[in-house]
């Protein structure tokens, strides 16, 4: 297998976007030495407030991979993001914000993407493991509040299913338009608010007391637990499956993501999979924001999109921005 990273000129230093240069374990400015294990240079500390998410695609590596799953949900998704664009990327420079275990990575290389890809936790690892062979994939740990890249470079941006989990989501929107060239793209997505996250079960959404309770358990006891309530859980959303009115009664008590019959999987243990990956997703993440279509597009006007496409859609709001040619500069 080839090295990861060989061009390693590209990265810069997180507080200060000085070159690097290779020091013996890692990279430095000259202050700092930001060390690189497994070809994969680091920018953080290896523990962190997503590290619940690195054990969780390095414990599902390939579930969500369209090349696993065969069928195309990660393609589909990313092309009714772009907006179309998808096949355009070929010979184009995009950043990917927060890449998980790669399953859009996959796709975007596919396409014909210069990728560069980067990730708070140690999911980067499982994502090496996934896309590590392609000669146009460079591939980082990184805070997306700090990115250790060259700011206004890109011809496309893209973070999904990512920035709601960042302390400050307006700060994280902000930090991803520096990177966007005069005439490129943003691409991101965010949990959209709604009341019925905001009141008590069964009223409102259970997964907001179980998400609660499981994050006052130490860390490597929420795994378990997770697994237990799915196993609980999964039998009795399998077996009425085919009952809407059931389902909705059942979710008001069960933290559950249930996908049958959305996603076209049909077999139980593929269903159970992506159950039990993302209700460990949602009952483990250390912050989960939530923002209207008005307050996505606020942050974005402020900030000087034009051509906005904000809608509902996907994992809430799916917003598609452009960078003018003469851009300003806010922070």
């Amino acid at each position: 297998m080839r090295r990861l990273n060989p061009d390693e000129n590209v990265f810069r230093a997180p507080a200060t976007s000085e070159r690097l240069r290779r020091v013996a374990g890692g990279l430095t400015d000259g202050t700092t030495v930001y060390p690189v294990v497994d070809d994969i240079p680091r920018f953080v500390m290896a523990e962190n407030y997503a590290s619940d998410f690195g054990a969780q695609w390095n414990r599902f590596p390939t579930t969500q991979l369209d090349s696993h799953t065969g069928f195309p949900l990660s393609a589909d998704r990313l092309n009714r993001c772009f907006r179309g664009e998808l096949d355009q990327l070929r010979g184009k420079l995009v950043l990917e914000a927060g890449s998980g275990a790669g399953r859009f990575t996959e796709v975007l290389l596919a396409k014909g993407a210069i990728l560069h890809s980067f990730d708070y936790s140690n999911a980067v690892e499982a994502n090496a493991r996934n896309n590590g062979q392609s000669d146009r994939l460079t591939l980082a740990q990184a805070d997306i509040r700090q990115i250790p890249f060259a700011a206004g470079h890109y011809d496309y941006v893209l973070c999904l299913g990512v920035i709601q989990h960042t302390p400050s989501p307006e700060e994280t929107i902000a930090s991803l338009w520096r990177m966007v060239k005069p005439g490129g793209r943003l691409i991101i997505d965010h949990y959209r608010f709604r009341w019925r996250f905001m009141l008590p079960t069964p009223v409102g959404d259970a997964g907001t007391l179980y998400r609660w309770f499981i994050l006052k358990l130490p860390a490597k006891r929420r795994w378990p637990v997770v697994r237990k309530i799915v196993d609980f859980w999964f039998p009795v959303h399998w077996r009425f499956r085919d009952s809407l009115f059931a389902q909705r009664v059942i979710r008001r008590f069960s933290p559950l993501r249930f996908y049958y019959p959305d996603l076209p999987f049909r077999d139980r243990e593929t269903h159970y999979q992506w159950s039990l990956l993302d209700t460990h997703d949602s009952t483990t993440d250390y912050y989960k924001h939530l923002r209207s279509v008005e307050q996505i597009r606020a942050q974005l006007e402020r900030l000087g999109a034009v051509d906005l496409q904000v809608d509902v859609g996907g994992n809430g709001v799916e917003a598609y921005a452009v960078k003018p040619e003469a851009s300003r500069s806010v922070d």
